[in-house]
């Protein structure tokens, strides 16, 4: 079933529009999508995806940083971007009214950019010191180090921002070649939502667009097999210890997403979960506990974080144990599998209120699928999930042996290793 507010257009330049009209929206959000993300840069350009976002708002032809910034927001609408491991996004949301605006100044972002020498130099500098927050926060850090052990050297675990030698690498040629070969027309993707007409926003995308023509790069190949491993960098300066543990998962078009997604609700995606309960109202361990699913479109990770008291991390990792034992071995409750379904069927209407996750949605299914599901298909796909799909994927993904384990903080005792979480070593562990 196609939504009749959902269209599809391939534009004469080569660039694919998709839209979805909310008639009852007063407000539009449009974004534009290049089609490839930090997994898919050299290994010697690693950072250069970011690094064009943050230039794409550092001038263009027609205006400069100052007017970029003032472009929307003295319109009342906002304008942001951001580089993900598979895409890079440009949005902004506006009242309806201003849509010929917002389409302009993306455009103007996207296409004529200028990568001039000083502002390639000057931005240098911030995104250093970006990388700098980074490595302070360690929410952030810990992350970045369980993405290295999961994803095994692949370029899925390597670090979106760079590093401060690969950024201080690049220059403003180094750019615009990379800039033409990743934002070609058939390359981009622009999504639109909320109260707009799809001819409407055709005409002004066709009228604005301008993108470059070089020659194409390829997109990365998948990730190499998975052998899970323990890792524990001992940090005196941090208060609290940071816990991570991760397992390959399924990549974002399967057919087991859904099903993946209310098992990870019910494992550590909100107050009523597994770990919630154990870990931080049982225990009183943790402050912060929680599980997520992230798809990808040729793999997927299931993960787990949290944050304890040094002292206290090796009970709280028999905690995590214990519930992924129970839950590969003896499964979910019913009822827990209707409550995470129930849970799911809420976010899911109602963040599809919003023009901008309606627009991100719309985006993601473009990208990874080449289609469209409707707020109504994607209910039905929840409600039709199954106890004994959740149970049987359970099985699958939550042996506590198939989990990496990334530590970072202090480290009383000794730092933490495998006799404190046990990994599977065989062959078997490859996924």
């Amino acid at each position: 079933m196609i939504d009749a507010h959902y269209r599809r257009s391939v534009l004469p330049s080569g660039l694919t529009l998709v839209t979805e009209r909310m008639p009852d929206r007063h407000s539009v959000c449009l974004g534009a999508w290049v089609r490839s993300g930090s997994r898919d840069e050299p290994r010697e350009l690693l950072g250069i995806s970011h690094f064009i976002e943050h230039m794409m708002f550092k001038g263009t032809e027609r205006r400069d940083a100052r007017a970029i910034a003032e472009s929307l927001e003295s319109l009342g609408g906002h304008l942001d971007a951001f580089t993900a491991r598979e895409q890079v996004c440009y949005y902004a949301r506006a009242l309806a009214e201003h849509l010929p605006e917002v389409v302009e100044v993306i455009s103007d972002i996207t296409c004529r950019s200028r990568f001039s020498p000083g502002e390639v130099e000057r931005e240098k500098s911030v995104v250093r010191e970006e990388i700098f927050s980074c490595e302070d926060n360690p929410e952030d850090k810990i992350g970045e180090l369980l993405s290295e052990q999961v994803w095994g050297g692949h370029a899925l675990g390597l670090p979106i921002l760079g590093t401060v030698a690969t950024v201080d690498g690049l220059g403003s040629e180094t750019l615009r070649e990379y800039f033409r070969s990743r934002y070609r027309p058939d390359h981009l993707l622009v999504a639109a939502s909320g109260a707009i007409e799809h001819e409407g926003v055709a005409a002004l995308v066709e009228r604005h667009f301008t993108p470059p023509d070089g020659s194409s790069l390829p997109l990365s190949g998948g990730p190499p097999p998975y052998a899970p491993s323990v890792r524990h960098q001992v940090r005196g300066d941090l208060q609290q210890l940071y816990l991570a543990l991760g397992t390959r998962g399924a990549p974002y078009p399967t057919a087991e997403r859904y099903a993946l997604v209310v098992l990870n609700i019910l494992l550590g995606g909100g107050m009523s979960s597994r770990l919630f309960q154990s870990v931080r109202e049982e225990a009183g361990l943790a402050y912060s506990v929680y599980s997520a699913a992230d798809f990808h479109r040729d793999a997927g990770m299931l993960s787990i974080q949290l944050g304890v008291s040094p002292e206290r991390g090796r009970e709280a990792l028999l905690r995590v144990r214990r519930e992924l034992v129970a839950l590969c071995e003896q499964g979910p409750t019913r009822e827990e599998v209707d409550a995470a379904r129930s849970q799911l069927r809420g976010s899911l209407l109602m963040g599809h209120e919003s023009v901008s996750n309606r627009m991100y949605h719309l985006a993601h299914e473009e990208i990874y699928r080449t289609g469209y599901t409707s707020p109504e298909e994607q209910v039905e796909r929840v409600l039709a999930v199954t106890y004994d799909e959740v149970a049987g994927l359970a099985r699958r993904f939550l042996d506590p042996g198939g989990f990496a384990m990334a530590a970072l903080g202090p480290a009383p005792g000794g730092p933490l290793d495998e006799r404190d979480w046990e990994i599977r070593h065989a062959e078997s562990a490859s996924r």
